[in-house]
């Protein structure tokens, strides 16, 4: 596990006064050159310095030739020039009065200069002369606090930094100064950060990330590069590579080098998250060698230590233990930040040369530090877990698992926003990965299968609630077999092999299937012969769905009886296929929809929660056909789909909003709970980057058309089913633990028993008819995946071009209802 940097922002200089004429011309310069500080283009500050030396060589001791020589102190010292920063730091100005503002802010200086230094008390000792005496005017006031709090935060004081930040972004709000409000919320983010509340500091960095006239500062691009190393930690590795290249190429033509090496070495550390040791090997030996030459001893010892993680992720020992020595010889040094990552990759390391009692008894002092975060925790929990199966000790290693999954779900139930809870397993499903690997191959096959489901749809299942919720057991799971009379199918793909778990009202049992990439590819190639309209999947054999077939259904065939009821919970690529479409070969070739009804579901765990009473009377709410728009025309049928929908029920039963009148706020005003039934027929965007800003897309102003599955998921639901009649509705993305992040998921974790939505483009005049043969079995009781099927199954009976997968497969019935 990295460790953060902690971003030191650039320092805004005290204003200052001079005469009429050419004082104008030398304001100006200081001026610029305070300007220039905060972009970070310290070669462009010299320069104006060097041009505002003109004015003061023959007055050496005014306080105008004091500004200067404090401001090129303050230059040097963010170049990391201390020597050339020391004679105006340390010289006595004049006694005057008049003076008495810039002695403050050489003893502010001074301050700045021991913290880089590594030495955080006496600094902060030096800073409170600093605050006591007279002169400080309102800037100086600010940063004196701004550094004030960031002192505290390296001595770990943090209640005491955060009330100091505080204070200083509320002064700053209050003059309109951004530059210090950004500086304090940057530090405030920082505190969080170092303790690994990864998703409490993002709002801080996103605030000023938000002023877009702060674009052109040092400190915006710092937040930029935190926000970054935010996502990274919280899973969401996508979002975080575009923001960390944005700091990156920042950092890389201007500022001051601490910078650069530290937007280097958050890109290392996002690439270690995301499984790319030797790419990181790169990115933290580039950091190394720029913190070493800067002088920062701190920053050198982080990315030491990061160089020997990334080496024992490529398992290359030697590399790994030379990088660790060096790390823990620099902290030595410093004594910044927590020796226990050294311990931890120590143990790592013995552990790699087959030295395991060694590893377990360093596992053992890193979990005894009462200051050791999650992120280590789970670290050591899961490495002690493995060299206890190395020495033959199960029991033993069944412990430490299950102790790592603890901390796991209480961290992840106590993160703060829905999107970071759906993130944050992506970096850790390795570890359940290794922990179900295990207890296969100790013929626990039941508890594997628990283990593997406690990864899934924890954050769906909450349904608002904070605490993580209790694992499923497999009992509990055969008791909802029996009671639906269903086969439920759990698949489990990881790099090495994969699983499939089979539940059944008679019994169950689990097989080895192929990796992860070899379903994988035949998934994509399957899925784009039935995505082509005109592709035929019954038309040849040996296709890639008949090797599906044998690989996922097959093994499962003796469970399997003729109109079976099959829920399945997916893994990685399997979220993008519909099982139906796979061809049977027999005495007449065939798709599997014609075997089985087939649902989806988000985890076992899922299925087993107290059924919610339904709706009665059956009540239907119908909203679409909005207006059309920019890149959302008209849909020409959807005013035909909407209409035979309604013609089903009572029309006192029936609210419907089409047209100008099918908005976001119609929908949220029409009390949505209180429907049996839901649909929306409508265009809709599918977001990869951020799933939950999928929207419907409705009618309304430009600013308020589209309505967002965030919004959907935080209202409550009681539906049976709803219906996103649109393309892609069910997701563009699916993550580990979660599945296929989009309207489905949305409207689920609101609380809709079951959710009907896309998986990729339809023709709207198919769908149309799918949806009214839908609805018509909908309105006199049929259970919602039967009339799903046979809506299916009366566009293949009638062949022609309906009869094609594209036509009918696009949409999928995602349940926690079998």
């Amino acid at each position: 596990m990295t460790r953060p940097a902690l971003a030191i922002a650039a320092l805004a200089l005290a204003a200052c006064t001079f005469g009429p004429g050419a004082s104008r011309r030398f304001d100006s310069d200081l001026a610029s050159a305070r300007s220039a500080i905060q972009r970070g283009e310290l070669s462009d500050a010299s320069s104006h310095a060097d041009h505002a030396a003109a004015f003061v060589r023959s007055r050496p001791e005014s306080v105008q030739a004091w500004q200067l020589r404090l401001l090129r102190a303050e230059i040097a010292l963010l170049e990391r020039k201390v020597a050339a920063a020391m004679p105006a730091l340390t010289s006595a100005l004049p006694p005057d009065s008049t003076f008495d503002g810039l002695r403050a802010r050489q003893t502010y200086l001074r301050a700045k200069q021991q913290v880089d230094d590594g030495h955080a008390a006496e600094a902060l000792e030096t800073l409170e002369r600093a605050r006591s005496m007279p002169g400080v005017d309102a800037d100086l006031q600010m940063e004196l606090g701004a550094l004030g709090g960031q002192i505290r935060l390296r001595l770990g004081r943090w209640n005491e930094a955060e009330a100091t930040l505080t204070a200083v972004a509320r002064q700053a709000a209050g003059a309109s100064d951004r530059y210090h409000e950004a500086l304090a919320l940057n530090n405030l983010g920082m505190s969080r950060f170092v303790r690994g509340r990864y998703d409490e500091a993002l709002p801080y960095f996103e605030r000023v990330l938000a002023y877009g006239d702060l674009r052109d500062l040092s400190i915006y691009a710092a937040s930029l590069s935190n926000a970054g190393a935010c996502y990274a930690r919280l899973g969401d590795f996508d979002r975080a590579m575009t923001v960390q290249r944005r700091a990156f190429e920042i950092h890389e033509t201007r500022g001051p080098r601490i910078y650069f090496e530290q937007a280097l070495g958050q890109m290392g550390n996002l690439e270690t998250l995301r499984g790319n040791a030797r790419e990181s090997v790169s990115l933290f030996t580039r950091a190394l060698a720029a913190a070493k030459a800067a002088e920062l001893t701190g920053d050198a010892e982080l990315w030491a230590g990061n160089l020997a993680a990334a080496y024992v992720q490529l398992r290359q020992w030697d590399d790994a233990e030379r990088y660790n020595d060096e790390a823990k010889r620099l902290w030595g040094v410093t004594h910044s930040g927590s020796p226990l990552y050294h311990t931890l990759y120590s143990a790592a390391i013995a552990a790699g040369r087959g030295r395991y009692d060694d590893a377990i008894g360093m596992y053992d002092a890193a979990l005894a530090s009462p200051s050791a975060p999650a992120s280590l925790q789970w670290d050591a929990y899961f490495g002690r877990a493995n060299a206890a199966i190395a020495l033959g000790r199960p029991d033993r290693a069944a412990t430490d698992f299950e102790a790592a999954l603890h901390v796991i779900e209480t961290t992840r139930a106590g993160l703060l926003k829905t999107e970071y809870k759906v993130s944050y397993l992506t970096q850790l499903i390795s570890f359940y990965q290794a922990y179900v690997a295990a207890l296969v191959d100790q013929g626990r096959i039941d508890r594997a299968l628990e283990v593997a489901d406690s990864s899934r749809g924890q954050v769906l299942a909450e349904q608002q609630k904070t605490a993580a919720m209790p694992r499923g057991t497999a009992s509990a799971f055969s008791r909802v077999a029996q009671a639906s009379h269903s086969v439920l199918l759990t698949y489990w793909l990881t790099p090495a092999k994969s699983y499939l778990f089979v539940v059944s009202p008679t019994g169950g049992g689990h097989v080895e299937l192929p990796a992860a990439g070899e379903i994988e590819a035949l998934v994509r190639r399957h899925r784009e012969a039935v995505a082509s309209a005109i592709a035929d999947p019954l038309g040849a054999r040996d296709t890639p769905g008949d090797a599906l077939y044998r690989a996922l259904i097959a093994p499962a065939a003796r469970w399997l009886t003729p109109g079976a009821h099959v829920v399945i919970v997916p893994d990685g690529a399997l979220h993008g296929l519909n099982f139906e479409t796979l061809p049977v070969d027999g005495s007449r070739r065939h798709y599997f929809i014609e075997d089985a009804e087939v649902q989806i579901a988000p985890s076992l765990a899922a299925l087993t929660s107290a059924d919610r009473p339904g709706q009665t009377p059956r009540t239907l709410l119908v909203i679409g056909n909005a207006a059309p728009r920019g890149d959302f025309p008209a849909l020409a049928n959807a005013p035909i789909e909407m209409s035979r929908i309604a013609a089903h029920f009572p029309s006192d039963r029936v609210t419907m909003y089409d047209g100008a009148r099918a908005s976001p706020e119609a929908y949220r005003e029409s009390r949505p709970a209180r429907f049996a039934l839901i649909h929306f027929a409508a265009h809709a965007t599918a977001n990869a980057e951020s799933p939950l800003d999928s929207a419907v897309v409705l009618s309304g102003p430009d600013d308020a058309f589209k309505l967002y599955a965030r919004d959907v998921a935080a209202m409550p639901l009681a539906a049976d089913v709803v219906t996103v009649s649109a393309c892609r509705s069910a997701g563009a993305r699916a993550y580990a633990g979660e599945g296929l992040v989009g309207f489905s998921w949305a409207f689920l974790r609101a609380g809709a028993r079951r959710v009907v939505a896309g998986l990729w483009d339809v023709d709207d005049q198919s769908t149309a008819a799918l949806m009214d043969r839908l609805y018509a079995g909908l309105a006199t009781g049929v259970r919602p995946a039967a009339a799903l099927r046979d809506a299916k199954l009366s566009l293949i009976r009638a062949g022609g071009r309906t009869a094609a997968p594209y036509n009918w497969a696009a949409f999928e019935l995602f349940t926690t209802s079998p």
